[in-house]
Order: structure tokens, then sequence, then C-alpha cells
């Protein structure tokens, strides 16, 4: 029986590319000189989002070595200027969250299910995104990877946010985008998991897909229901 359901944040709660396209002429502005002057705001915006979506899995300051090694970013920049300007000025002007994201959880609340998020990153970023998205309302616990000392797939934060909802892994479910962190890491710590596919392909070869997937959060009322049914 399902009583609770935990979320990733990023790619699963709130629309990430959407957010990127609010906020990185903040970047263009901050950072021109480190762009070609040829490159428009518009280009730059696709060919930054064209990246992030192709090296997603590999972390941020890889993503900006490789738009760096693309030309896109000139004159010495760094991946670690990119990641720095990114998460400092850019991140906490805007989170646009997916239209579906608050009834859905709206639901699961009316269902009496106990909600909580468990994301990786840094306390002051993630609560930035938090407060943004205006869904803390709907939310039971809240458990960000840098408040606890480990990170996902580190079975360790998903225990910790199991016992703060008081709920035992094998009776959640854990919802988010990435196949190792979220996928594999809630496996190993007991839950059931299901895969968010807001990134496109399975990207992880030597990792088991999990039995439930959807294409987005906006069915999980439905795939509680199905699986408390069995």
């Amino acid at each position: 029986m399902i009583k609770g359901v935990v979320f990733d944040l990023d790619h699963t709660l709130f629309d990430r590319y959407a957010t990127l396209r609010t906020v990185l002429p903040e970047m263009y502005k901050r950072m021109r000189e480190n762009i070609p002057q040829d490159l428009s705001l518009d280009d730059f915006i696709d060919k930054f989002i064209k990246m992030e979506k192709k090296h997603i899995y590999n972390g941020w300051t890889y993503t900006g070595e490789k738009l760096v090694e693309h030309g896109v970013f000139i004159n010495g920049t760094k991946g670690q200027d990119v990641w720095k300007c990114l998460f400092t000025y850019c991140w906490p002007l805007a989170a646009v969250k997916y239209p579906f994201t608050e009834p859905m959880l709206e639901k699961l609340h009316d269902m009496g299910l106990k909600i909580g998020i468990l994301t990786n990153g840094e306390h002051r970023l993630q609560m930035t995104k938090l407060n943004l998205l205006n869904i803390e309302p709907f939310v039971d616990e809240i458990v960000i990877s840098g408040d606890v000392g480990a990170q996902k797939p580190d079975s360790k934060p998903f225990k910790v946010i199991s016992e703060k909802i008081g709920i035992s892994p094998e009776e959640l479910l854990y919802v988010g985008d990435n196949p190792l962190n979220d996928v594999e890491g809630s496996r190993n710590a007991g839950y059931t998991p299901v895969w968010v596919k807001t990134i496109g392909d399975w990207c992880f070869d030597d990792i088991e897909r999990c039995e439930y997937e959807v294409k987005t959060v906006a069915e999980i009322p439905e795939l509680v229901n199905k699986i408390n049914s069995k």
C-alpha cells in the first residue's frame, strides 16, 4: 500500500528548460564580454539549453566546460565561471513550474497521501527555487542533500525524509527524472521508484529500468490508485 510520494525537484516538479529561457538573459548580460559578439541572445539561449540537455547528467561544471569547448563562451572562460554565474545571479530570479504540478499535488493531498521533496543541492539555492514555485503549502516535508551531508543516490537522504514523513520506504513512491540518482538511489533505499521521462531517453544502460514510468507527474495520482488497487 502506497501511503506517500516523495518527489525530486528539478525536471520533475518544475520546468528547468522554461526556467533557463527566463533567466539566461541575465547571464548573457553579465557575461557579454565572454560571449562571441556575433552570437545573438536567442542563439545563445538555444545553444546553452541544447548543451545542457546533452550533458545534464554529467554536472553543471562539465556542461560549462562543453559550452566553452564549443565556443559559446570565449576569452578564457572556465566551466566554473559559467556555473557560478548561473547559480549566483540567474537561478534565484525565477522558477517556472509545470502547469500540472500544483493540481497534481493538491490531488495527492486530497487522497490523504503524505508528500515530500528530496533534492540534491545547496540549501539556499534549492529553498529559493521552492519559494519561487510556491508549492510548499502542499508538501509535508522537504529534505535538501546539502543539509544532511550526503547526496542522492546515497541512501542516507532517502532514509532521512522517510523518517521525517513517518512512513517506511516500502510504502513510498519516489518520483524523479535521473536514472542514477532517483531511480537507482530510491530503489536501493527500499522505495518504489517512478521514472519521469522529462529528459528523454534512458541513458544508463547498466541500471535496471523501473516498473513504473510516466511522461509527467500529472500521472502520479492515477498511478498510486493503480498500485493500491492491486
